[in-house]
């Protein structure tokens, strides 16, 4: 037989066939394989394949398993660019923009409510403040000065006796006699009657008190302001001292029964007629 005719072993080397292949290179991350010579390139006898050596061993790229590649960006996935994946509890959860827009709505509507409780609140708080300050300022009901101050029948002074004191008023409640209540040209005379003077002084707001033991000008008892001496008639017509005017009158009403009703929350600026506002009392 010639050695054309000899089979070739192209799966042993030529030292025999129980021995192991080279081993691959570590970290070339392939597999062996052998390379057997081109077939017209026959071996003859006993000489090794190829270039008469053991055959080459090669590394073959590995394949990459299955999920060992990094997924990419959400935003960079062309597939699926539509959606948002977040991890959720250690699962991969995807979110729609749907829900995403939901999401916002829901928030935007938490907000909403949390502004308007806050300025609801706001303007409830403010809104009892000022009904509060109105409350305040606002006379309703009013008892003693400011309001109507009732005078029973027994306080009535007499006609040309002295002026009574009604301190629950802070008023003089003073009885004139006919022409009374002027002196030496000031103020005009007037009837008979009653007149509410407040007993504030016209000049700096002193309590002015009716003085009996006072003479003046040869007429004794006066209503005569302890701040400045600003003196006045039973009529509450200045006739000395800084004051500016005379003292100012409250409205009266007479009762059926002989009582009085004292407006103190209506005043009137006094001035020569003071005689002229008296109410007639029987």
């Amino acid at each position: 037989m010639s050695d054309a005719d000899q089979p070739q072993d192209q799966t042993t080397p030529a030292t025999g066939g129980n021995e192991d292949p080279p081993a691959v290179p570590p970290g070339s991350g392939g597999v062996a394989r052998r390379i057997s010579p081109p077939s017209g390139d026959a071996p003859s006898g006993d000489a090794p394949l190829g270039d008469g050596g053991p055959p080459r061993v090669i590394a073959a790229p590995a394949e990459v398993a299955s999920g060992s590649r990094p997924a990419r960006a959400p935003h960079l996935d062309t597939d699926r660019r539509a959606v948002i994946v977040e991890e959720q509890s250690g699962e991969r959860a995807i979110v729609t923009k749907a829900q995403r827009r939901r999401a916002r709505r829901a928030e935007m509507n938490r907000r909403q409510f949390m502004k308007a409780s806050f300025w609801g609140s706001f303007g409830f708080g403010l809104s009892g403040a000022l009904a509060a300050f109105l409350a305040f300022f606002w006379p309703r009901g009013v008892q003693g000065f400011g309001g109507k101050i009732p005078v029973s029948a027994a306080l009535v002074p007499a006609e040309g006796n002295a002026p009574v004191r009604i301190t629950t008023g802070k008023f003089w409640l003073s009885h004139l006699e006919p022409g009374a209540g002027t002196h030496g040209g000031f103020g005009f005379p007037g009837d008979a009657g009653l007149v509410a003077l407040w007993w504030k002084c016209p000049h700096l707001g002193c309590t002015v008190p009716w003085r009996s033991d006072f003479t003046f000008e040869g007429v004794q008892g006066w209503f005569r302001c302890p701040c400045h001496g600003s003196t006045y008639t039973r009529s509450g017509v200045r006739v000395f001292g800084p004051a500016p005017r005379p003292m100012d009158t409250m409205q009266i009403t007479v009762n059926p029964d002989g009582s009085l009703t004292v407006d103190t929350g209506t005043l009137r600026k006094g001035d020569q007629d003071n005689p002229q506002r008296t109410v007639p009392y029987a």
